[in-house]
């Protein structure tokens, strides 16, 4: 049986919710961010998490989601290494402007749900 989970943005660009329709699954802990590039979607360096917190501990590299569940996930902003929780980088750059999606696999990587397009603007922080 297969999972069937949703992603959805929320108001903010890089705001984004998962929520799975199916049974309990085990999902990576990692989500890809894709950026459209000539048509085509292509990865980012993009460190963002399946998390609700920058408090929440983080225990391993995956994230079970209940049946039903919807987990409200941290919100990034554009910037490839701390875009959703304040750490020090070295190489920590914005990815912005353009169009991005959120992928989220499960464990092993044999199934991914692709979010819905999103814009993000210029550098926030500027």
């Amino acid at each position: 049986m297969s999972s069937a989970i949703v992603i959805k943005n929320l108001e903010k660009p890089g705001a984004f919710s998962v929520t799975n329709e199916g049974p309990d699954v085990e999902l990576e802990l990692h989500v890809v961010v894709e950026k459209q590039e000539g048509g085509t979607w292509t990865n980012t360096d993009a460190d963002v998490r399946l998390i609700a917190s920058c408090d929440e501990p983080e225990t391993g590299a995956t994230r079970r989601l209940a049946r039903g569940e919807t987990l409200v996930v941290k919100a990034w902003d554009g910037w490839s290494c701390d875009g959703q929780c304040p750490r020090p980088c070295r190489a920590n750059l914005y990815l912005g402007p353009g169009t991005f999606r959120f992928v989220v696999q499960t464990a092993g990587g044999k199934q991914r749900w692709e979010g819905p397009a999103f814009e993000l603007g210029e550098d926030p922080r500027k």
